[in-house]
């Protein structure tokens, strides 16, 4: 079993800062997507046989230059800098922050897992509201299972979990973003709001 090396910190930032975070956060809007952590648009097949469906906000994207700058990355991108000073990481890009909700379920639904860019990057997910739901970090990285390989390596249920980490109000943590990962919708509680930033 492979180390995922990842580094967690309860109650990064203050209450204050972590309340108006979830304010801002119940009240942006939403966008609904069949496959919320994978990039790019499902061909008819996987969205036939997707069972995995939330809604996501991609406050900035790297590739969008041109776009006007976000109120929300304003108010984010502080703590991500937080992190990144107090796990000691070096930060010199920005590729993505994405805000992702995913609605309580009845039945637990299956997981996606997925890496966000197929490029070298780190990863760091922050968590707006208490809730279950834990985010999955598998031993395979996209050096062992490349795209191509990845519908049918998911199909066969290859994937091998090497850690689960349970959300927590004010919780966010970090790792080698090569590394597949996936979030599990709720059962218990209403909802599970997290912040996943990509960078450099």
């Amino acid at each position: 079993m492979r180390d995922v090396n990842v580094v967690e910190f309860d109650d990064l930032i203050p209450k204050l800062y972590q309340d108006q975070i979830e304010a801002e956060t119940t009240s942006m809007p939403w966008f609904f997507r069949l496959e919320p952590g994978r990039s790019g648009a499902l061909g008819k097949a996987d969205a036939a046989t997707s069972g995995y469906s939330g809604f996501s906000n991609t406050v900035f994207h790297h590739e969008d230059a041109g776009a006007p700058p976000s109120t929300m990355t304003a108010l984010l991108l502080p703590l991500l800098l937080t992190f990144c000073d107090r796990a000691r990481r070096p930060f010199t890009k920005l590729l993505r922050i994405r805000v992702g909700l995913y609605q309580r379920t009845m039945i637990e639904a299956d997981h996606h897992p997925h890496v966000d860019f197929y490029l070298p990057h780190y990863n760091a997910l922050y968590y707006v509201n208490d809730a279950d739901g834990d985010t999955i970090l598998y031993n395979e990285t996209f050096e062992d299972v490349t795209q191509a390989m990845l519908p049918a390596y998911t199909a066969q249920r290859k994937f091998t979990v090497a850690k689960r980490i349970a959300p927590k109000k004010g919780k966010m943590v970090g790792f080698d973003g090569g590394q597949y990962h996936a979030s599990t919708q709720p059962t218990q509680a209403s909802h599970r709001i997290a912040i996943a930033f990509s960078f450099l």
